[in-house]
């Protein structure tokens, strides 16, 4: 007679079929140990790119895992489009505007490359630099270094480097940095990202939504 798996058993091989489904990538993090508001209801993705097709990519493949995280979220490129430059002068402004529709959090999403001082070899314990404490400050220091022509080449490798904004304050209270690539792989490689970032910070206790 033959033997059938009983229910019990065939769920828990449903659970681990599941599990090994979701995205892990291997991520370095940082988060700060201050205290904030970690019911975010609505973000801005803002992708800091200086590739306007490969901006929108980035954004839109975030905003997505961000709503499968059951996240409201935008894209940057909707509220910040190119010809607006560097839109972020008077940042108590941009603040204010953001506030006003229904924004609590920032996601800036960059394309790192490994030869830039920026790089913490693996065996490095990974933190983000000074300046990264404050949105306005990260925003012109990485404006500088990826919108630069010819940034973005086939000949190196990147990495991704993540920063989540409490925008009431826009302090970082997050900072996840990929393993790095090559550019051909970023098609295939940045919905994974996205989807395990999501599940990074739900993970870590960033996010409580």
């Amino acid at each position: 007679m033959k033997s059938y798996p009983t229910i019990g058993t065939l769920v828990i091989l449903i659970l681990i079929v599941l599990s090994g489904c979701s995205e892990t990538l291997n991520m370095r993090t940082w988060s700060s140990s201050e205290d904030y508001d970690k019911h975010f209801k609505k973000l801005l993705i803002m992708g800091l790119v200086n590739n306007v097709n490969l901006r929108n990519d980035v954004e839109n493949e975030v905003v997505f895992a961000a709503r499968k995280a059951e996240i409201l979220s935008t894209n940057g490129m909707s509220l910040f489009p190119p010809e607006l430059g560097k839109p972020f002068e008077d940042i108590e402004r941009v603040k204010s505007r953001l506030r006003e529709g229904g924004f609590d959090g920032i996601i800036t999403v960059t394309l790192i490359d490994v030869q830039s001082e920026r790089y913490t070899p693996s065996d490095t314990q990974y933190q983000p630099f000074v300046y990264y404490d404050r949105f306005r400050n990260y925003y012109y220091q990485t404006y500088e270094l990826v919108y630069k022509p010819g940034y973005f080449t086939r000949n190196t490798r990147y990495f991704i480097e993540t920063n989540f904004y409490e925008l009431g304050t826009g302090k970082l209270v997050w900072s996840g940095r990929s393993s790095t690539f090559e550019p051909f792989e970023l098609e295939e490689y940045l919905p994974k990202y996205a989807s395990a970032l999501f599940n990074e910070l739900k993970r870590e206790g960033i996010t409580q939504n």
